[in-house]
């Protein structure tokens, strides 16, 4: 099936080969994956009980053409979704699905009434008792707890839509033609289901996907009720495809469809997907989950009563106590520097107000929860002060992540970004870098980053090659100022030492390497505070024991960010503060 699709050749035969054969290494490969997450949509690419309830709906049909019994085609019905299901790599969510059709089938076989809670009960113990450690696969707690609120809570939450939104008759359709007010009566009820099974679906799995994807849909309800539809249509034209691939011209004509509709369905999803802050990064706390699960559980006992008065009060108060913390935590943001605490590598944020930039985006794989625990949807400005992984590893995780203004690199650099970097970049603020050398100034808010070094052109390859900035806000009492130095260590320092002055705040060059500064330089700059960014554990021995020593002798409080965490560095009236995470 999955040679026959050939997923290599598109996003659409790549979609094609996840929902239709369970196949999704091409969609990871080309990055679509991550649009299908920003969007909400993960769920439509993996096999789930919609995908089986296609199956056994084609099968069926078949089989009713040649008359066969109800009971023999349930049977075979069971029988092609369970190879379905073996063909596709037994995926949790689909071993759950047919685990419940089993149940439900041998249910109704032996005269009992269909009951999903009961059934889905049934399904995960069987699960569980063959496989105990099933319970802890993503696919299957996510599958689970859409079925058990979508059977528990779905009539609730479609009574709660009609108060707000109260379903039309066919008095309220004047201007629709009265020969298609049937089709038109159909198409709203099948809209309202969608909505329905959506928002129940996105209300019981929400927190249990947030906490363990760092990352908030808020297009995800809208996607699901404009993309969902779209799911059976694809996996039976894409099923059509696959056996019928071997009939000349027929064949090539419903795979042709199938790729057409699974390509529509993959624009549609990146159109929704680039909406402004589709998609928003955030910490949550491990017991978000359990607080969900009791939410639920209240309503359950308590089911008040859906008034339209108390839902729209509600509504509001909701969305004025929303507005209130978006603004508290993404827009009023008081001026701050913030070393980024992002392992074995250098990350370091810059806010005032609504604006940000960051210097460096560490190591692959961190920048991610580091933006997210301190609020950040958006960025002015990227500066990457040399070419080293751990300093610009995280340059893919920031594109589709959070909006980017512009990137900066030292002088000579931008020539250097080719390959995967240069694609990163261009991705992720759309254009080329931007250089920086010596006497250049960026402004963000009341901050003032002056470049330092480099004086001359370089290939932004070693340690020497990194960008040195002079970070300064006000000039009056309360006012910072802040040296960030990169990898650069005390033969660059020594070059610029002495148009610095006194500094409150060093960011140790070189994660605190052995040469990182010498006695002289540290008495030069007399910096308060100094940070270093390294990651427990690390092979380098970073920060070692010299540079430490020569700082704290100097006088300045000595922080790494492997022991504290984020390092906040704030100006104030009374002086530097500092909050440490930890």
């Amino acid at each position: 099936m999955v040679s026959t699709i050939a997923p290599e050749s598109g996003d659409g035969q790549a979609l094609l080969a996840g929902v239709v054969a369970g196949d999704r290494r091409q969609l990871k490969a080309s990055g679509a994956s991550d649009v299908f997450s920003s969007a909400g949509l993960s769920h439509l690419i993996a096999v789930s009980g919609a995908h089986l309830a296609v199956v056994a709906a084609l099968v069926d049909g078949v089989l009713i053409v040649t008359g066969v019994s109800r009971r023999a085609r349930s049977g075979c019905s069971l029988l092609l979704s369970g190879l379905f299901v073996m063909a596709c790599g037994c995926p949790m969510s689909a071993l759950r699905s047919w685990a419940m059709l089993v149940a439900t089938t041998l249910g109704r076989g032996t005269g009992r009434r269909g009951h999903a809670p009961s059934g889905l009960a049934l399904a995960g113990i069987v699960m569980c008792l063959s496989d105990p450690f099933c319970a802890t696969d993503l696919g299957f707690q996510l599958s689970a707890l859409s079925v058990a609120a979508l059977s528990l809570l779905s009539r609730y939450v479609g009574s709660v839509l009609d108060v707000l939104a109260p379903p039309r008759s066919y008095r309220d359709m004047r201007l629709v033609p009265r020969s298609l007010r049937p089709a038109v009566s159909k198409i709203r009820r099948y809209v309202r289901a969608s909505l329905v099974a959506s928002l129940t679906c996105q209300m019981a799995t929400w927190a249990l996907a947030v906490t363990t994807f760092g990352r908030l849909s808020l297009v995800a309800p809208l996607a699901s009720v404009v993309v969902g539809p779209l799911l059976s249509p694809l996996v039976l034209v894409g099923l059509l495809a696959c056996l019928l691939a071997l009939v000349p011209l027929i064949g090539d004509v419903v795979m042709a469809a199938a790729v057409a509709l699974s390509s529509g369905v993959v624009g549609l999803v990146r159109l929704l997907a680039s909406i402004p802050f589709a998609s928003i990064p955030v910490v949550a706390p491990p017991w978000l989950p359990l607080l969900s699960l009791g939410m639920g559980a209240l309503l359950l006992v308590w089911w008040p009563r859906p008034s339209r008065c108390l839902l729209r009060r509600g509504a509001a108060a909701l969305t004025v106590l929303l507005v209130g913390v978006f603004l508290r935590l993404y827009v009023l943001v008081p001026p701050s520097v913030i070393v980024l605490d992002v392992g074995q590598g250098d990350a370091i944020l810059v806010r005032d107000g609504p604006h940000a930039l960051l210097v460096d985006t560490g190591p692959s794989g961190a920048i991610a929860e580091a933006l997210a625990r301190q609020h950040t949807l958006w960025l002015d400005g990227v500066v990457l002060t040399h070419l080293h992984d751990d300093h610009v590893g995280g340059v893919g995780d920031l594109a589709g992540l959070v909006p980017t203004g512009s990137l900066y690199v030292g002088d000579g650099v931008s020539g250097e970004l080719d390959g995967d970097l240069g694609g990163e970049v261009r991705l992720l603020v759309g254009s080329g870098a931007s250089e920086l050398r010596a006497g250049d100034e960026l402004r963000l808010g009341g901050f003032t980053l002056a470049c330092l070094w480099p004086k001359d052109a370089t290939s932004g390859s070693e340690n020497e090659d990194s960008v040195c900035l002079l970070l300064t806000y006000g000039e009056e009492e309360g006012a910072l100022k802040m040296l960030l130095t990169g990898d650069a260590e005390s033969d660059v320092l020594a070059q610029i030492v002495d148009e610095i002055g006194d500094i409150d705040v060093l960011k140790v060059g070189h994660h605190g390497s052995r040469v990182s500064i010498t006695e002289g330089e540290a008495a030069s700059l007399r910096a308060e505070v100094a940070v270093a960014s390294a990651g427990e554990g690390n092979s380098y021995g970073h920060p070692t024991p010299e540079c430490m020593e020569v700082l704290e002798t100097s006088g300045s409080w000595f922080l790494c960010t492997k022991d504290h965490g984020d390092v906040t560095v704030t100006p104030g009236a009374s002086g530097v503060g500092i909050a440490l995470e930890r």
